[in-house]
């Protein structure tokens, strides 16, 4: 059985240590339809502002958005359908 209290606090220290926010390693915006996959262990939000885009895929899935944040979990990957390139953030949650 897990002592909640030392679980907690081993929680705690964890989340202390993990990066958030604007992700440094934010790769370049790929020509069009080039898949990028999100090869981190981290949970990132991939905001995606400007250009002329006409689809978002998240892991092959068209999503219906061209702008704005999307959601990717580790190993899914992000494609972006444009005709002029947009700019993307990734934030690391």
């Amino acid at each position: 059985m897990v002592d909640v209290q030392q679980f907690e606090v081993t929680r705690a220290a964890a989340e202390e240590e993990k990066e958030r926010g604007d992700w440094s390693g934010t790769p370049a915006v790929p020509a069009t339809t080039v898949v990028v996959e999100n090869d981190t262990p981290y949970l990132m939000w991939v905001e995606i502002v400007g250009g002329t885009v006409t689809a978002v895929k998240i892991d092959t899935v068209t999503t219906g958005r061209t702008v704005g944040a999307f959601f990717l979990r580790p190993g899914s990957s992000i494609s972006i359908t444009h005709s002029s390139a947009p700019t993307w953030k990734w934030f690391q949650l």
